[in-house]
């Protein structure tokens, strides 16, 4: 796949909901932005990447968040 079509494809992703911004979660569940970076950087939150298109964190849904 070209470069050109993964980055429409993430855009798209986006688009359809099926993917939140972390600052969106953060916000709606009482958690610092910083907290939420955090946990997708060790994996607590799976599924949480950095777009670098949007320039922010993206977290794929459903976004589950794991105790250990």
């Amino acid at each position: 796949m070209s470069k050109g079509n993964r980055e429409m494809n993430q855009r798209h992703e986006i688009r359809t909901g099926r993917s939140v911004l972390a600052r969106s979660f953060a916000v709606s569940h009482g958690l610092r932005i910083e907290q939420v970076i955090r946990y997708c950087e060790t994996g607590r939150i799976p599924g949480g990447r950095f777009d670098r298109v949007l320039w922010q964190w993206v977290l794929q849904l459903p976004v589950k968040l794991l105790s250990r």
